[in-house]
């Protein structure tokens, strides 16, 4: 009998060589079974459990497989962080896009985030600073989000001009 084992691993990585046990009376002489299990996993499959089956995976006609045993592959979601970046703006001016970086195993197979971080700030919001939060920001269920680092708005001042503007008076007039 050949026995699959069960195995893991994330996803976006490559399958791991499948293994197995052979049972029965076993193998002799050095012999070696031949071909490999499979799997209909690539690494684009998402999160979940997908059948390991014999595959090409075979003996010598010296030998009678009576049972093949088959096993699961399991993918577990890929763990990245997300942190927001720093940025400022000022008083009076709308927020800019507020940014993130993706940390950890990073994204793959061309997956993106959903979604945008958020600030309490409006264009009415004093000098000061303000926490950037998640959000809305949202990774698919093929990922785990270990880490959220926030950040800060800040809201500087306006830069204004402030011109006097030209009076005349004749002497002896009060100002």
């Amino acid at each position: 009998s050949i026995s699959a084992s069960t195995t893991n691993r994330i996803y976006g990585d490559a399958d791991p060589v499948l293994s197995w046990k052979v049972g029965g009376l076993g193998l002799v002489n050095g012999d070696v079974l031949t071909g490999a299990l499979a799997t209909s996993a690539t690494t684009a499959s998402h999160v979940g459990s997908y059948a390991i089956t014999q595959g090409t995976l075979a003996a010598s006609a010296d030998y009678r497989v009576t049972r093949f045993t088959g096993a699961t592959l399991n993918i577990t979601a890929r763990p990245i962080t997300i942190s927001a970046s720093t940025t400022n703006r000022i008083y009076g001016d709308a927020d800019p896009v507020l940014k993130w970086r993706v940390g950890g195993l990073g994204l793959v197979n061309g997956d993106v985030l959903t979604g945008a971080l958020a600030s309490s700030a409006t264009t009415a919001s004093h000098v000061g600073s303000y926490a950037i939060t998640r959000g809305t920001l949202a990774a698919s269920s093929d990922y785990a989000v270990t880490r959220f680092t926030g950040a800060t708005l800040n809201v500087t001042a306006r830069p204004i001009t402030v011109t006097a503007d030209a009076e005349s008076r004749a002497y002896g007039v009060a100002n």
